[in-house]
């Protein structure tokens, strides 16, 4: 949460700026003394875990958490992270305006938050903005994710087992995202839904080549992570930049390669230990 630059305090008095708690509990009062003005949603407990309970669960809790904040009158924007699987079964380009249908109970529990918010805060003309990401990696990923085990996987030295290596992912390196998070909290920019992804898909084989040159050390310019051919996409979702680029000005800056090299930093930096693990493909 954050005020206006005008304020003449970052943080509420009694606060050390960071705050724990569980995402339904009832608001501090030191906190709706402060009087936020912008509320920037991350929340989301039990990832990889996609299924009813889980979903649900969290879906419950964010309720309880923004019917506090749609009464507190200083908000005057909420910003929300949703998930490209909101689109379901939706196959190549996917664009804000086309009707989203989800298919797995987060993609519903996430479509059905949005919808919450976009009416509980009707009355009290909060703006809404809701960011549909599309497949985010880099720093701090969990272990689990698919870049970062196919590192570990590169560093051991093990051949990563694709299902599927023709399968393909739009990937937006988490500088990125942060970035487009940054215009949303600029109260003079508009509200709305917008896609946050890179606009085209990578190969999942290109991506483990990707992988081997950045954890070998080496460069290869003549190897370009081509995009997926438009008819070789129909299966898989990307995203259409043209209104969050229109709204915000916003472009991904981060190439994929680079993106994977970053990311290879930054796990040695913290002293990753390479050991045996379970994979997700997600």
């Amino acid at each position: 949460m954050n005020r206006g630059e005008s304020s003449a305090n970052i943080h509420p008095g009694d606060f050390d700026g960071i705050t724990y708690q569980s995402v339904g509990d009832q608001l501090s009062s030191e906190l709706l003394a402060w009087g936020p003005e912008t509320v920037v949603n991350l929340a989301w407990s039990g990832i990889p875990d996609y299924g009813y309970e889980c979903s649900t669960a969290n879906l419950e809790e964010q309720i309880r958490l923004f019917e506090q904040v749609v009464a507190i009158e200083s908000v005057e924007r909420v910003v929300g992270a949703g998930t490209c699987l909101e689109y379901g079964a939706h196959g190549g380009l996917c664009d804000e305006k086309e009707t989203a249908e989800p298919t797995s109970f987060l993609a519903w529990a996430k479509q059905s938050l949005r919808n919450y918010l976009l009416l509980a805060t009707g009355p009290s003309q909060i703006d809404v903005v809701w960011f549909r990401i599309f497949y985010a990696y880099g720093p701090r990923q969990r272990r689990e994710g698919l870049v970062p085990s196919m590192l570990l996987e590169a560093a051991s030295g093990r051949q990563f087992q694709l299902l599927n290596p023709d399968g393909a992912k739009d990937f937006v390196y988490i500088d990125d995202v942060v970035e487009a998070f940054r215009h949303a909290v600029n109260p003079d920019s508009p509200p709305g839904t917008f896609n946050v992804g890179s606009g085209f898909l990578v190969s999942l084989r290109d991506v483990w080549n990707a992988v081997v040159r950045s954890v070998e050390g080496r460069t290869d310019e003549a190897a370009i992570l081509a995009p997926v051919s438009v008819e070789a996409s129909d299966s898989e979702i990307y995203a259409s930049l043209e209104r969050i680029s229109e709204s915000f000005g916003w472009h991904p800056r981060v190439p994929l390669e680079e993106g994977i090299r970053r990311t290879w930093l930054a796990m040695n930096d913290a002293g990753s230990q390479l050991h045996d693990e379970d994979c997700s493909d997600e």
